[in-house]
Parts: structure tokens; C-alpha cells; sequence
């Protein structure tokens, strides 16, 4: 019951070394000089003792911004880089968060929509959601024999340039469907990649590779490559 009591004391006394809450909202009230601005606290993550991630809804009741910054002591961050590891906190806890929403979306996916490519148990599995007209993902295409070296990958199409790379990432799904070993499949892949279009997709086929990009757009995902590993998400 005692350690039970400190642990409670510690963790509500953690925010004493990070600006309040109350405090955040005055500090941009006064400095965003908008009539009728509103200014709400709508998450609120401690990182370490010292340090909080809070995340800040701001709105004049026409246009509306959420922003992220860090707090400790009576300071404000805009991003907090840990230099041992090199990693940017902030994109971690986003990248956190849209995980968790893809998450529930992966779970339910449809396995026609899944291309996988390696089945070594002893491999983790990473998730690689692709545009076949994105050119960092034809660089990343490049690449992906030595990536199964080390992972399995399943890919899943949700293009962010338009028709053209819907009906791509179709014709992919359907071609690698009948494909008899990894080669295949990525033969196929990097002939989509690597060409133009000599076959028409119809409306309604397009629509199907429409409907599943914006499943993950909604979750987050805003670019391509998008990469995690399967544990993450499952």
C-alpha cells in the first residue's frame, strides 16, 4: 500500500517541473492576436520526470490548427532531439499514434490486399505501404532484395499521386495474385514501377485501390514509403 502511495505522489507531481496547462493556454492566447480565439489542452503524455508532450487544439471557430510542443520547467519546445539515439521524440510519439490507428485497420485487412514477399520465421516483418509513382519508393524498390535479407515485407498500395497510380497499384495486386515465388512478385512490382501504363482499369477497379488508401490516409499516413514492422501494428 506505501509503494502504491509514492508511486501516486510521484506521478502527480511529475507536472510540477513542466508548465501547467493553464499556463500553455495563456502563453499562445497572448501571443496568436486572433478575436474569438480558443486555445484547449487536449492530450497531455510525460515523457520522463522532467519532461511533457502536450498536444494543443487552436481554433478562431472557422479555421482550426492542433499543435504539439514539449514543457519542462517554465520552458516551451517545439521538438526535443535525444542525442544518444539520435531520435526526434516528436516524430516517435506521432509516428506512436498513427500506428495505434493503423493498427485496427491492419488487423481486419483483407489478405488479397497484402502482397508478401519472404516466409523466414525467424525474420521480423515489416510493413511497407507504396505508391507505385512515388519515386523515393522506387528507390526504396531498388533496395528490397537486400531488405528481405534481413525481413520479411508485406506491401500494401496507397498511392498519393492519382489515377494513374491507382490503376498501377491494381494491375500490380492482380498480376502478382498468380505469381509462383517472391522473383515473380517483384518483377511484376518493379515493371509497374518502371513503366507506363499499356492496359485501361476500369472505374470501378480504381475505386477499390481509392478506398483502401484512404482507409490509411484517415489513420495518418501522409507519404510514401511508410514503414513499420508488423509486431507494431498487430
Amino acid at each position: 500500500m506505501k509503494k502504491n502511495i509514492i508511486l501516486s505522489i510521484l506521478l502527480a507531481s511529475s507536472t510540477l517541473f513542466s508548465a501547467t496547462n493553464e499556463e500553455i493556454i495563456a502563453h499562445f492566447k497572448s501571443k496568436i492576436n486572433v478575436p474569438n480565439i480558443s486555445v484547449k489542452i487536449t492530450s497531455r503524455k510525460t515523457v520522463d520526470d522532467n519532461l511533457d508532450y502536450v498536444t494543443i487544439f487552436i481554433t478562431d471557430g472557422k479555421e482550426a490548427e492542433n499543435i504539439s510542443v514539449f514543457t519542462s520547467g517554465n520552458y516551451i519546445y517545439p521538438d526535443v532531439i535525444d542525442i544518444k539515439s539520435g531520435i526526434n521524440l516528436k516524430d516517435k510519439i506521432q509516428k506512436e499514434a498513427i500506428n495505434k490507428k493503423i493498427a485496427k485497420i491492419y488487423r481486419n485487412e483483407d489478405p488479397k490486399n497484402i502482397i508478401s514477399l519472404g516466409s523466414d520465421t525467424n525474420k521480423e516483418t515489416m510493413v511497407i505501404f507504396s505508391d507505385p509513382e512515388c519515386p523515393f519508393c522506387k528507390k526504396d524498390l531498388a533496395n528490397i532484395e537486400k531488405t528481405l535479407k534481413k525481413y520479411n515485407i508485406k506491401m500494401i498500395f496507397t498511392p498519393v499521386h492519382e489515377k494513374s497510380a491507382l490503376e498501377k497499384s491494381y494491375l500490380i495486386y492482380r498480376d502478382t495474385k498468380n505469381a509462383k515465388n517472391d522473383a515473380q512478385k517483384i518483377k511484376i512490382i518493379r515493371k509497374y514501377f518502371n513503366s507506363d501504363l499499356d492496359e485501361k482499369v476500369s472505374d470501378k477497379n480504381i475505386k477499390k485501390i481509392d478506398e483502401l488508401r484512404n482507409k490509411y490516409f484517415k489513420a495518418g499516413i501522409n507519404g510514401t514509403p511508410y514503414k513499420v514492422m508488423e509486431k507494431e501494428i498487430k
